[in-house]
């Protein structure tokens, strides 16, 4: 018996990497332990401030009704090289080597609902890059904006969050889907694939304290989600502080910085795999079969390290009115994939090894605020 079962594409794959198990800075879990008990919070005063006449307890007003239009612009760098065998991931055209930087502005709109709690919003954000300026070289020539690999496009953005008045994400129970069925939660390209915290489809503004806070107050979290096929949690530090006022457009603003660490990510989907392999193996398989399915767990990888992730998050935040003005994000993401899989053909081992670096620095300002 040959093994010719057709290989999970490097898309789905990448895309279930993201949504599985990548906290990002403006998208924490309620702090609260009681209802989350993997999330704590701690909330510290600075020796010196401006004083507690001018603390004030941060959250966002957002109504039912109101529209936010931010100007959105991206600076993306991707850089990576694969060795081995590019037909490992199917169908997908991989370069040997690519170094692109990806550019552009564009109009993003954030419409509010009524969350499913009191006390909660469902913001719809939606926008696309239909104008990038792109340079670089793929496979040492220059490239052209038609020639574009799929996987380096940013694709339309159309998501919905339900968020507290603090700003944090609050989870829906079929936000993920069936994500090991069909094709992986029905995410069929990479363009679904940003690198963790660097969606730019993203709530604009960091968690809150749930304390008042004045210029040199400083709040921190600390988020613990389950490992993806191993034990060890991925764990994410969330720490901000109001670093001065400033004023946005005519309107008194507080500066905030965050930085988020994310923990190294390291696992090898090669045991899932196997799992659906044996799902052909017919249950009159002969000694032979099963030593051939044997020898094919031995070497069978898909292995996948993520480096601990660092992204920064400015904010202009509008106190009084209870929303961002104008924000600043920059996050890096280096990546290891290392495959060892049967050729969908021959049914022979095949390896490739593909090393690839996002990084990003995302803006936003807002023009409009219809509603508000």
């Amino acid at each position: 018996m040959t093994m010719r079962i057709r290989t999970l594409s490097l898309i789905a794959v990448l895309a279930l990497v993201v949504a599985a198990c990548s906290p990002s800075t403006d998208a924490a879990e309620p702090s609260t332990t009681e209802s989350h008990p993997d999330s704590t919070t701690s909330t510290s005063q600075a020796e010196e401030s401006t004083g507690g006449d001018d603390a004030v307890l941060l959250s966002y007003k957002l109504v039912a009704g109101e529209t936010y239009t931010y100007d959105v612009g991206i600076d993306q760098t991707i850089e990576m090289t694969t060795e081995g065998d590019t037909s490992a991931l199917g169908d997908e055209e991989i370069p040997g080597e690519m170094a692109i930087n990806l550019t552009g502005t564009t109009t993003f709109s954030h419409s509010v609902a009524d969350g499913p709690e009191p006390g909660t919003y469902q913001v719809s954000i939606k926008g696309d890059f239909t104008d990038l300026a792109i340079t670089g070289t793929v496979d040492g020539a220059p490239i052209e904006d038609s020639e574009l690999p799929d996987f380096a496009e940013l694709e339309p953005i159309d998501v919905t969050v339900v968020v507290d008045e603090q700003g944090n994400i609050i989870p829906q129970d079929d936000e993920f889907g069936d994500l090991f069925g069909g094709d992986l939660g029905g995410l069929s390209d990479l363009g679904q694939f940003a690198g963790p915290g660097m969606d730019p489809g993203r709530f604009v503004g960091p968690p809150f304290s749930e304390e008042e806070v004045t210029v040199g107050d400083t709040w921190s979290e600390t988020i613990e989600l389950p490992g993806l096929m191993t034990d060890d949690p991925i764990t994410t530090e969330v720490s901000s502080e109001v670093v001065s006022s400033d004023t946005v457009d005519g309107h008194g603003v507080l500066v905030i910085d965050t930085q988020s660490v994310t923990s190294m990510i390291e696992f090898d989907l090669g045991q899932f795999l196997f799992g659906f392999f044996t799902a052909f193996v017919p249950d009159d398989a002969t000694a032979e079969e099963t030593a051939e399915l044997d020898a094919l767990m031995e070497d069978l990888r898909f292995l996948f390290i993520i480096d601990e992730t660092v992204s920064n998050l400015t904010t202009w935040f509008d106190a009084e009115a209870g929303f961002a003005r104008m924000a600043e994000f920059d996050s890096a993401t280096h990546f290891v994939m290392d495959i060892n899989m049967p050729d969908d053909e021959t049914g022979e081992l095949i390896g490739l090894v593909m090393d690839m670096s996002i990084a990003q620095d995302i803006t936003y300002h807002l023009t409009d605020a219809a509603g508000a």
